[in-house]
């Protein structure tokens, strides 16, 4: 039987239009996916997933051919959900998805969050489109403004994690987190991780790796146009690295390197 994943990211572009302090930089070539290289990825995780995001860093709404890729996903039978910092919304007129996650902490323009927030509440009115509203949850001023816009806008008495402010929409407050960073010199090397074990991630470029916040591709597992996915989920140091987890044992630099597995 194969293994399957809760969600699989694919990164369609690795291009953004901002610059966001939350947001680390990558050091790859930046390009944008070819619909016929995103066919065939469909078709070689169909056995693995139900559930893809299109994305692991750069904004998906800025590729050219966004609702083309939308439609063969969802014409593919796969669940399609997008992360976006909510600038290109209007770039977005396909209602074959399943969530759309807005991080509101990408701008520090209250008003601009505001008509985001009403430009993406009419276009999911009606349909069964999943709304995720993401905030940081540090008490900047700037969140404590942008929470009471929320109790505003969605005439709620209080703001919570997980709340659901309306139909389908959600909020979701999370602690900011650093992204890991191979040069760090700090390391731990315990923990865990749901990388391999609830997701994984395939790069622009083909590049396999264990997880959503490996950005620069450091866990290079394979490449899904040259190597066998299959051979790739069963190869030594694929399950090294579960098996690592499973033990609270760290085997990749990488992964010692990262304090996001610090909240398991």
């Amino acid at each position: 039987m194969k293994k399957r994943f809760k969600k699989m990211y694919i990164e369609i572009t690795n291009i953004c239009n901002l610059s966001c302090s939350f947001c680390a930089p990558h050091n790859r070539k930046k390009e944008y996916m070819d619909l016929d290289d995103f066919n065939y990825i469909l078709s070689q995780i169909k056995e693995y997933t139900d559930y893809i995001y299109l994305h692991v860093k750069g904004e998906p709404l800025m590729h050219p051919h966004i609702n083309e890729f939308i439609d063969l996903a969802n014409q593919k039978g796969f669940f399609v959900n997008i992360t976006t910092n909510g600038t290109l919304i209007d770039m977005l007129y396909n209602k074959n998805i399943r969530q759309i996650n807005y991080s509101m902490q990408s701008t520090n323009d209250i008003e601009k969050v505001r008509l985001t927030i009403r430009k993406l509440r009419n276009f999911i009115k009606d349909t069964n489109i999943y709304l995720s509203l993401r905030l940081w949850s540090e008490q900047s001023k700037n969140n404590i403004i942008l929470k009471q816009m929320l109790l505003e806008e969605f005439e709620v008495n209080e703001i919570q994690d997980k709340k659901q402010l309306d139909k389908n929409i959600f909020l979701s407050i999370e602690s900011e987190f650093e992204w890991p960073d191979i040069n760090n010199y700090e390391e731990t090397p315990e923990g865990y991780c749901y990388g391999l074990k609830d997701h994984i991630a395939i790069l622009v470029d083909g590049t396999i790796v264990p997880c959503c916040l490996d950005n620069n591709g450091d866990l290079n597992l394979g490449n899904i146009y040259y190597d066998n996915i299959e051979t790739v989920l069963e190869s030594d140091r694929t399950k090294k690295i579960i098996t690592g987890f499973q033990n609270r044992n760290i085997e990749e630099e990488l992964c010692r390197k990262c304090k996001y597995k610090n909240k398991f």
